[in-house]
């Protein structure tokens, strides 16, 4: 790991993986003398660098929550292609070409079927798994041979001794680590395999990574099936039987989690050595091939109930654990501003600068109208609630406010000057941030990744190879946390394991960048006890004593009253209330939210 970066994800230790490889190695060795040999080990090594290109791939898209059980299939088709390419015109570089290309085309097919079928990548590449192989057989039924010089050295030659199919392997390995743990495209991996709801409405375009992933893995088995020819000297249409399961147990075996969000580089390799061990063991001891199948799918078996079960001792162990973060109790933030005294008379010299308006705002869907003519507008360092019941229209105007959704009609201006956004990724560049219901966090992250993640800082490592800079991120995290008196001792805790008072204030927190403007805040009090809930008020109270403004949607009538220096209440679509919540009672309050009208007040 380079100075300065965190790996992402969950830590998988793999010391008893090696305890195990290093076990199997006794136990066939003792079984069989001539097991525990230099050119024994030399060969499981050859053998395993098909192994060790391909879970590079299957790693990354199992860490992204996807999967892609066609590649044994599509190291048959590209292999039997390239052979027919290189005999057929005696040339290596264009046989070399030919496979990395379709592969990589291969790929993109299967990335953009899962995207744009939006069904289970399972059963997507399942069946791609069978079209490529019987189209495999159509491509020649029978082996292939007669390559030229170049690409049997290539799969033959040697180096220092070493072979180049090996060189390779660890180069591409070393270069796929260091993109997965370094990079600001490996971080953006792992929160989608998180959350990828929660890394879209960061600014991850989730779609083209996922894409790109099975691309990039395409690829990988293209190379693999180049180094396979040139090795073996021939291929037939049967060369992949069983790759997919061995590539598949390898990772999972080395910490990959099934569902997604977790694997490091050194697990993975250990995964490989296991497989290559065991394999070639099984056949020192003289056992029929199908042993090797079912030992191997054994392996398997258990490493996904050791993977269930590491996710439910994680998700108890996020529970019970005591992390040390804490929250000013706010008397002094919130005694920088006092609250409610704002006037709600728009022309009342007494108004802030105004820092946002949105005027007519329409929205339909088909026949029902879900926000009919809505106006109102925020001013700098005030807190204006959204009211109103279920189906009012509240979550279609924030979704328009925060550019999730676009307007059938209406202008909204930020600062005075005039807006429309696209997507939310263009409204945080506009300076407005909006604190999801759900928080938009991703579980599997630490504190600090998830404070930059979709504005990562990156910096030159050796003045030349773009790295995330996780320092910088730390810093960053300690300063925004500190500027709501929150205190973390470790930025590196994973989110999963904090309260939800305490995520609360890390979504907050993540929301005051240098230039924010106004923040939206969607139900931020909901599911959270007393304490927690006075937290959070402390923390909006200093955002807006920043100068920052602040809507503020909830059903939370006492958080209202402690915070609202203006309500707007939304009944059918329509704003029936833009003023202040001083005079009015609970009961008056709650007329107002379901049916839309004002009764007078009780005597």
């Amino acid at each position: 790991m380079l100075p300065g970066i965190k790996a992402p994800g969950v830590a998988s230790g793999r010391v008893g993986l090696a305890l195990v490889a290093l076990g199997l190695i006794i136990l066939f060795s003792l079984l069989n003398a001539s097991f525990f040999s230099l050119d024994n080990f030399v060969v499981i090594g050859v053998n395993s660098t098909s192994i060790l290109i391909a879970v590079l791939g299957t790693s990354a898209l199992l860490i992204a929550g996807y999967v892609d059980l066609s590649i044994g299939s599509m190291v048959a088709l590209i292999g039997i292609i390239v052979a027919k390419v290189a005999v057929a015109t005696q040339s290596a570089v264009l046989a070399i070409c030919v496979g990395l290309g379709l592969g990589l085309v291969l790929g993109l097919v299967n990335g953009l079927l899962v995207r744009r079928l939006s069904i289970s990548p399972l059963i997507v590449t399942l069946a791609m798994l069978a079209l490529y192989g019987g189209l495999a057989f159509v491509v020649s039924s029978t082996a292939v041979y007669g390559f030229p010089p170049a690409l049997l050295e290539l799969g033959r030659g040697k180096l220092f001794g070493i072979q180049f199919t090996v060189l390779i392997a660890v180069a591409v390995f070393i270069i796929g680590a260091f993109v997965l743990t370094s990079t600001v495209i490996g971080l953006r991996i792992y929160a989608i395999g998180g959350d990828p709801r929660a890394a879209e409405l960061c600014g991850i375009p989730v779609g083209r990574t996922v894409v790109g992933l099975y691309g990039a893995n395409g690829l990988l088995i293209g190379l693999v099936a180049v180094l396979i020819a040139g090795r073996l000297g021939s291929i037939t249409p049967t060369i992949g039987v069983r790759f997919e399961l061995d590539v598949l147990t390898a990772a999972i075996l080395g910490g990959v989690a099934f569902s997604g969000g977790a694997g490091r580089p050194l697990g993975i390799a250990i995964g490989v050595a296991t497989i290559g061990i065991l394999n070639a063991g099984l056949i020192f001891v003289g056992l029929q091939s199908w042993w090797q199948s079912i030992a191997v799918g054994g392996m398997l078996l258990l490493a996904l109930v050791a993977d269930q079960a590491a996710v439910s001792f994680r998700g108890r162990h996020s529970k019970t654990s005591a992390t040390n973060f804490t929250v000013a109790d706010g008397s002094q933030t919130a005694s920088a501003r006092a609250p409610n005294t704002v006037s709600a008379d728009p022309d009342n010299a007494g108004s802030p600068p105004v820092a946002f308006t949105i005027t007519g705002a329409r929205k339909s869907y088909g026949a029902l109208t879900a926000l009919e003519e809505a106006s109102f507008s925020v001013g700098k360092g005030e807190i204006v609630c959204l009211l109103g019941d279920n189906g009012a229209g509240k979550s279609t105007l924030v979704k328009i406010i925060s550019g999730a959704i676009h307007p059938d009609a209406g202008s909204m201006t930020l600062e005075g000057r005039p807006i429309a956004f696209r997507s939310p990724q263009d409204a945080r560049a506009a300076g407005l941030e909006t604190v999801y219901q759900d928080l938009a966090l991703c579980p599997n992250l630490s504190v600090a990744h998830n404070m930059i993640l979709g504005r990562e800082e990156t910096r030159r490592w050796l003045g030349i190879l773009p790295v995330r800079d996780d320092r910088k991120a730390a810093e960053q995290c300690r300063e925004r946390l500190g500027a709501l008196g929150v205190r973390l001792r470790d930025e590196d805790v994973l989110v999963r394991s904090l309260s939800g008072g305490q995520r609360q204030s890390i979504a907050i927190a993540r929301s005051l960048t240098e230039h924010v403007k106004l923040i939206c805040l969607d139900e931020p009090t909901a599911a959270l006890g007393v304490r927690q809930t006075a937290q959070v008020v402390n923390l909006i109270r200093s955002i807006a004593a920043g100068g920052t403004g602040v809507i503020l949607v909830t059903h939370d009538l006492a958080t209202v009253r402690a915070l609202a220096d203006r309500i707007v209440v939304l009944s059918l679509g329509r704003v029936v209330y833009d003023g202040s919540v001083k005079n009015l009672t609970a009961d008056q309050l709650w007329g107002l939210m379901a049916s839309g009208t004002l009764a007078p007040a009780a005597a």
